[in-house]
Order: C-alpha cells, then sequence, then structure tokens
C-alpha cells in the first residue's frame, strides 16, 4: 500500500506508539498499522472520526478547524491531526509517551499524506 510506509515510519519514530491510522471522510480506514486487532482498530479510528467531526461541527465558526487535538486518557493519548478533503491521521501512544516528540512526527507525516489528498 502506498501510504504504509508513511504509517509505518511514524510509528517507528515515537517511542510507545502502539498504533496510527489513515481515515477518510466517512470514517472508512485508509490504512492502518500498529499493534491492535484489526476490527478493534478500526472501530477505534472511526470513533475518533466521528469525535473530530464533531468538534469541527461545534467549534468551527468560533474558534476554526483545529490543526491538531491530543485526547488524554486513562492508559492512552491520542494524536488527532485534520488532513485535505475530510482524512484525518491518527496515532495513539501510552499514556503521554513522547508527546512533543509525536506531534512534531504527526505534523511531518501529514505533510507527506497532504500531499497525495
Amino acid at each position: 500500500m502506498p501510504y504504509q510506509s508513511i504509517l509505518k515510519t511514524l510509528l517507528e519514530s515515537v517511542d510507545g506508539s502502539v498504533g496510527v491510522g489513515f481515515v477518510d471522510y466517512d470514517g472508512e480506514t485508509v490504512q492502518l498499522a500498529g499493534q491492535f486487532e484489526d476490527f478493534a482498530h478500526r472501530v477505534h479510528l472511526a470513533y475518533q472520526g466521528i469525535f473530530l467531526e464533531s468538534l469541527k461541527s461545534f467549534h468551527q465558526q468560533l474558534l476554526g478547524v483545529p490543526l491538531s487535538l491530543v485526547c488524554v486518557y486513562q492508559n492512552l493519548t491520542l494524536v488527532i491531526k485534520p488532513l485535505k478533503s475530510g482524512y484525518f491521521l491518527v496515532l495513539t501512544l501510552t499514556h503521554r509517551k513522547q508527546l512533543a516528540k509525536a506531534l512534531r512526527a504527526t505534523e511531518e507525516a501529514a505533510a507527506q499524506l497532504n500531499l497525495d489528498l
């Protein structure tokens, strides 16, 4: 797959990364990589799309489209990066592990993906 190398590089460049997914505007997974079981990872990614769309519709008039989102849960942290044409990228890592590096690496991967969108 053409996007697999981008996702693999992102996953391997940040210690503590456990999953990454490239998702379309309908919540369908385009490509994924990581330690999660395939179906569970796809459902996880689809829910992040629902969350992102809800935030966009709520905040768009006041704040504009978010550049990226960081969601911190009990055991995991997510970096969600909106892309062109409604696509988005989700990096899942262990709780707050290398967050600054994760944000930079996600930006770099997003720039590569946006070249094809």
